[in-house]
């Protein structure tokens, strides 16, 4: 049986969030990118995406998850971020994915980078757009992410949810609005040598994630 995945290149790349850690969705998915970025371990993130032969012998966890809000991601953000950090501190370098690179795997890597890497959710989000332009979880996602960080931080959480005056029927996770990303005092913006804030002021207006046509046949090599 063929299975084949179309994505938008952009979204599907390969990223390096820190040293050790990367995101990608489908497109990265080849033996040459896994040699090139000397990947030791693959997190699969999705129900549909089966692991491949093609990749060679590279250990694997998947995660069977579904990119939907009533999906129950929570247990998974402990488990893999430690296992995450494990990994890296052995020397190992860790590929998170899932068909875009968007929602699923971008929401474990959050969790990582809030328990082990940044000082809150907020930083974690900033520095993972820094890397990669298009992170955008589910608010299912965003909602347990909010309470992973309450739990792993001991704080009263650095992200809300608040209305999208675009549409006043839904919520957004206010780091995607300028209101909420106050300047650090250390940082260029604060002086207003940095055009980084307009950026982030337009990015809760981007247009919902749409994937490009782009089919995969080497996921016809997919075992269980």
């Amino acid at each position: 049986m063929t299975v084949s995945f179309r994505v938008n290149p952009e979204y599907a790349a390969m990223s390096e969030v820190v040293p050790g850690l990367f995101i990608c969705g489908v497109s990265a998915l080849t033996k040459e990118e896994m040699k090139k970025c000397k990947i030791t371990h693959i997190i699969n993130a999705t129900t549909e995406v089966p692991n491949l032969r093609s990749l060679g012998d590279i250990q694997r966890t998947k995660l069977w998850l579904e990119d939907t809000p009533q999906t129950y991601i929570y247990p998974h953000l402990e488990l893999q971020a430690d296992q995450i950090q494990a990994l890296i501190a052995d020397g190992g370098r860790v590929l998170v994915h899932c068909v875009a690179g968007v929602s699923r795997s971008a929401s474990i890597c959050l969790a990582y980078l809030t328990k082990y890497r940044c000082r809150s959710l907020r930083d974690a989000y900033h520095l993972m757009k820094s890397k990669r332009v298009m992170v955008r979880p589910n608010l299912g996602f965003w909602r347990q992410l909010i309470a992973y960080e309450q739990n792993v931080k001991e704080n009263p959480g650095s992200v809300r949810l608040v209305r999208d005056e675009a549409q006043p029927d839904c919520l957004l996770p206010d780091v995607y609005l300028n209101i909420a990303i106050p300047p650090r005092p250390e940082s260029p913006e604060a002086d207003g040598n940095t055009d980084e804030p307009r950026e982030r002021r337009n990015s809760g207006l981007r247009s919902k994630f749409r994937p490009v046509l782009e089919p995969l046949i080497e996921m016809a090599e997919a075992v269980c």
